[in-house]
């Protein structure tokens, strides 16, 4: 299978690593020089949970998705204010029966990528995979989870179970939804939940379990956000949405989450299509969210205010 991975930060290094390690044709397209500088001379470097690190070189690293050519799958994985940029730069590789995948965090990505490439094209997913950025093709597998894809209409379907299959044969754990929204709600909890809070405190993920107070922030931004999928008729993954949360943190608890990541590097966050994402559906279905608000607020406050920081 041929495979370009647009986007190798720390998620899309994890993947294109592994699919490229288990045989398969991968391309690694990036817009920062330095990270398909570092790629092409050292391969992806990953520091696995065991603490041994590993290269694995993809079959090319290029800033020019033209050279790729057509694909078999485009997987897409940039930050999600990239990501329409991102799906028009991808255009290029994708062929009549080229499938698209994300597994971003967030909401409104899978809608944004069809938006560019056509109705039809694009599965959705997520992951409960935990990576860090070390450095440029260098991450941090700071925890290993479930994938979860299907698509954005209808249920599984064979283009779906092909690229599971390959997944799972990279050592990345796969399965196909019948119902993909359900499990893309469900990770957004867990997100909600966990990003903001690492990113105004500067916490690794397990250390938000070791303070009473981040645990009850954690919880109110948690019941907010189911509050909002139960009212637009999602089945979330689980039953308790806040235990899956604080299991989320110990069973990642090394890891910088990747708004974290943002706010260490001074950059925009995803929170606007986290948590803001939560505030906007709440608002529409007439569900106060206030935790989630306030929370959206004070992280988009830190990004507005990184050079006025004492």
């Amino acid at each position: 299978m041929k495979i370009a991975v647009v986007g190798t930060g720390a998620l899309g290094s994890l993947y294109a690593g592994y699919l490229a390690r288990s045989g398969l044709e991968v391309y690694a397209i990036d817009i920062r020089e330095d990270i398909i500088t570092a790629i092409r001379t050292s391969g992806i470097r990953i520091v696995e949970p065991e603490g041994n690190e590993v290269s694995m070189p993809v079959k090319k690293a290029t800033l020019k998705p033209e050279e790729v050519g057509e694909v078999e799958l485009v997987v897409i994985l940039p930050k999600s204010r990239q990501t329409q940029d991102a799906a028009r730069s991808a255009r290029c590789l994708f062929g009549p029966e080229t499938v698209g995948l994300t597994v971003q965090n967030g909401l409104g990505n899978p809608e944004a990528i069809e938006a560019v490439i056509g109705q039809g094209r694009i599965l959705a997913g997520v992951t409960m995979n935990a990576s860090t950025c070390l450095g440029p093709g260098r991450i941090r597998y700071a925890g290993r989870g479930e994938t979860v894809i299907g698509e954005m209409r209808g249920g599984p379907s064979p283009r779906a179970e092909k690229i599971a299959a390959a997944f799972n044969r990279a050592g990345l754990s796969t399965r196909v939804s019948s119902e993909v929204w359900n499990d893309v709600w469900g990770k957004l909890l867990v997100n909600a939940g966990v990003n903001p809070v690492t990113a105004i405190t500067r916490l690794a993920n397990g250390v938000l379990m070791d303070q009473e107070g981040t645990r009850e922030i954690m919880k109110g931004l948690v019941e907010e956000g189911k509050r909002v999928a139960l009212g637009k008729g999602i089945r979330l993954p689980y039953t308790d949405a806040v235990k899956k949360v604080e299991d989320a943190c110990i069973a990642t608890r090394p890891n910088h989450s990747s708004m974290l990541q943002d706010i260490l590097a001074q950059r925009e966050t995803e929170v606007d299509f986290i948590n803001g994402a939560i505030v906007r559906e709440g608002e529409r279905l007439g569900i106060d969210t206030p935790v989630n608000r306030t929370i959206t607020n004070l992280v988009r406050t830190i990004e507005k205010t990184y050079s006025l920081r004492a």
